[in-house]
């Protein structure tokens, strides 16, 4: 019988323990960085496994996450700080275009879908503008990521 507090999860899914300590990578501004987790950390001990989690798991995907997060402490500067979806513009940083212009339906689902943040910059741009990927060493970013056109000219 299932408790209250387990009441979300599969009684058939396999539990998932982690021996040993945890290194947690997530992105921040664009970079990567990590943190030790404990073992024995509450959320760890209700994961969901899916299908999608093995591969980003995998030797290959995590030996470019720790090289990115050793890139991003010893990057000579932060990144910068990206422009917030809520305190942007309704145009785009680039080309002054509105967000949706390309889409047929103008709803606001549209118009969020057609934003991105610039790595470079931090601004908020559209998808046009941003089919560019760069590397930033600069900021501790060594594997191809999005910039906008401004920056991608003229780094």
């Amino acid at each position: 019988m299932l408790e209250d507090a387990d009441a979300g999860v599969d009684a058939e899914a396999p539990t998932l323990r982690i021996p040993g300590r945890v290194a947690h990578i997530n992105p921040e501004y664009g970079e990567q960085r990590a943190s030790w987790v404990p073992c024995d950390f509450a959320s760890l001990t209700v994961v969901q496994l899916a299908p999608h989690m093995v591969n980003d798991h995998r030797g290959k995907e995590y030996l470019k996450a720790l090289k990115g997060v050793t890139a991003a402490r010893t990057a000579a500067e932060p990144p910068p700080r990206w422009v917030g979806f809520n305190a942007a513009p309704p145009h785009c940083a680039c080309c002054s275009a509105p967000f949706a212009w390309e889409s047929t339906f103008r709803s606001a689902a549209h118009e969020v879908c057609a934003r991105h943040h610039c790595r470079g910059c931090g601004r908020v741009v559209c998808d046009a503008c941003s089919h560019n990927r760069s590397c930033l060493p600069q900021f501790g970013i060594v594997e191809p990521e999005r910039v906008c056109d401004a920056c991608f000219f003229t780094l």
